[in-house]
């Protein structure tokens, strides 16, 4: 029996979860030369979706939901920490890190998103397909950095987008669900 919508709702926040699609959409657009939005304005949203994380993150480890902030609470520091990568150099504060460094930072945090995926499993397909396209993207984003090839950088930008959708899907699936009582937008909930 799937649970009920108001079990579905405390799994991810809503809000958080579109902070996490907007964080990722910017940081995948900061990535394709061209098409960045201003170095400025990119860290903003970075830090604003960083901090929306772990507020909701520190929320749910207060009304005891520990599986949404053991999500959200690294997830926000990622966002963080990313900025300090990122776009300070861009702004002239510091230098960038070499290949090297931005290989294993995104790929000790692909394996913290491989723990995720492989703990979502018996909940949700819509969850697993996030923490599986999320995981696949900053594998590729890290080995674009050793590589610097464009095939990487597509199928990072390409499985972070998809990851960024599904985040976004699954907010609105949870507003609306909860708000109608029953389940309109599926989830994709196993079976018990």
């Amino acid at each position: 029996m799937a649970p009920s919508p108001q079990a579905i709702q405390h799994e991810l926040p809503g809000p958080a979860l579109l902070a996490l699609a907007v964080s990722l959409l910017i940081y995948l657009f900061s990535l394709l030369g061209p098409y960045s939005p201003p170095v400025l304005l990119s860290g903003i949203l970075l830090m604003c979706g960083g901090v929306i994380q772990l507020t909701y993150g520190l929320l749910s480890q207060q009304q005891g939901h520990p599986r949404a902030a053991a999500t959200l609470l690294p997830f926000g520091f990622f966002w963080l920490s990313l900025i300090s990568y990122e776009i300070f150099p861009e702004l002239g504060i510091g230098r960038h890190p070499n290949a090297i460094t931005m290989f294993s930072y995104l790929s000790l945090w692909a394996l913290f998103a491989a723990i995720l995926f492989l703990g979502s499993f018996r909940r949700s397909i819509a969850v697993q397909t996030l923490y599986g396209t999320f995981m696949c993207s900053l594998l590729a984003l890290s080995m674009n950095h050793l590589r610097d090839d464009q095939i990487f950088l597509f199928l990072g930008c390409l499985c972070g987008l998809i990851a960024a959708l599904t985040a976004l899907y699954i907010a609105v699936a949870q507003t609306i669900n909860k708000n109608i009582g029953r389940e309109i937008l599926p989830l994709g909930h196993w079976n018990d």
